[in-house]
């Protein structure tokens, strides 16, 4: 946790990437990383740092089969209003870019999807549990897992 906590708190840390699953950890308050996913929201809430993702990351969340439909309501109002959340929708350069890096690396779709909105939004770091996701070299990838 300290590498995410001084990645977190450094003042020239301005835009983070999410990926799909730090949210997750931190709707659910997830025993194991709801607590560093807190860290981020945080700092969000307190205009810290601003965040970026990707309209797909809702897509994800509402899809797990054990979500009624108040889960589903209430998880997307979550979700829409982080504070300081830019919510990318997919275009035709986020389209591109996606391509282009599944392509190269292999990645899933999403994934893609969500490595080419840090990209093109210019975050100085995506955040994500996804070990695979580090092989991407032209952004920082950070897990939330790392201490």
């Amino acid at each position: 946790m300290k590498r995410l906590k001084k990645f977190v708190m450094n003042q020239s840390l301005k835009l983070i990437a999410l990926d799909t699953n730090v949210f997750i950890y931190y709707f659910e308050s997830d025993e194991t990383f709801g607590k560093n996913a807190k860290l981020i929201f945080d700092q969000l809430t307190a205009n810290k740092l601003r965040g970026v993702t990707n309209i797909t990351a809702l897509a994800e969340l509402l899809s797990s089969p054990k979500l009624n439909k108040r889960a589903v309501k209430e998880t997307k109002n979550l979700f829409l209003s982080v504070p300081n959340l830019e919510i990318y929708q997919v275009d035709e350069n986020i389209a591109i870019e996606s391509a282009q890096i599944r392509r190269k690396y292999g990645f899933r779709l999403l994934d893609a999807i969500q490595l080419a909105t840090a990209q093109l939004a210019k975050a100085h770091v995506f955040i994500s549990n996804d070990e695979r996701l580090k092989k991407f070299k032209p952004l920082k990838v950070l897990l939330i897992t790392e201490a």
